[in-house]
């Protein structure tokens, strides 16, 4: 099975987005698989990869900056390492179905290459750097922050609502602390096939579970179990 031909009408329709040079879209979405099996390609995405991580960095510093004035440094650097890291970007790569569009390698588009989280935050991280080199309307630096500011919408409103919902299991251990035992995470299942697998976890406090979740990464059923955990110890506070 090979990548399908890419259709760059489709993805900017998709992404709502315009690009003036649609070479510079096209490299974003062609894996380093792709490459090494066509010569004469242009190249792969790693280098606007490269780029588009620190744009999306800077960007999402400056919101945080401007949304949370009286929020601390400490806090904030935290907040932008969660909004940046591979699984948030992978998450918002699958809500613009980004996957479909990849140029993959016949090998990567055998193993589950479109849904793999690496790729598609790799590939978010890319277009982010596409649209910053890019002339047309949507392009610059102030394209790629309307990008970023739309795409990641769910992430920062989130913030705004519940500072606590995006580092979930910090703010599990900090309400325990002085009250109740340290949290601990197990894992109780797997299941799927390598390329999208799925975990299963439980928080145990003092032996006792009281909060399970599940995700594509340990590290998010882990965040969706303390959720549940930190839920449940409010409503026990609340009802005490």
């Amino acid at each position: 099975m090979v990548s399908a031909p890419l259709s760059l009408c489709d993805v900017q329709a998709t992404l709502r987005i315009r690009f003036a040079d649609e070479a510079l879209l096209r490299l974003a979405l062609t894996h380093p698989s792709y490459t090494n099996e066509h010569d004469g390609s242009d190249g792969s995405f790693e280098r606007l990869e490269f780029l588009g991580d620190s744009v999306l960095g800077m960007v999402v510093a400056e919101r945080l900056y401007e949304r949370f004035p009286d929020v601390e440094e400490g806090r904030l650097t935290l907040w932008r390492a969660h909004i940046v890291q591979g699984p948030t970007l992978a998450e918002a790569a699958r809500r613009l179905g980004l996957g479909q569009y990849l140029l993959l390698g016949r090998g990567e588009e055998a193993t589950g290459g479109r849904e793999r989280p690496g790729n598609l935050a790799d590939a978010y991280e890319a277009l982010i750097g596409a649209l910053k080199l890019d002339r047309g309307p949507d392009g610059g630096l102030e394209g790629a922050r309307r990008f970023i500011e739309r795409t990641l919408a769910p992430e920062l409103d989130a913030l705004q609502t519940d500072p606590a919902e995006l580092n979930t299991k910090g703010a599990l251990q900090q309400y325990c602390e002085g009250r109740f035992g340290r949290p601990q995470y197990l894992t109780v299942e797997e299941r799927g096939p390598e390329h999208a697998r799925e975990f299963s976890v439980e928080v145990r406090i003092d032996g006792v579970v009281l909060g399970q979740g599940s995700g594509r990464t340990k590290q998010q059923a882990e965040k969706d179990a303390a959720r549940e955990a930190l839920r449940r110890l409010r409503e026990r506070a609340a009802q005490e």
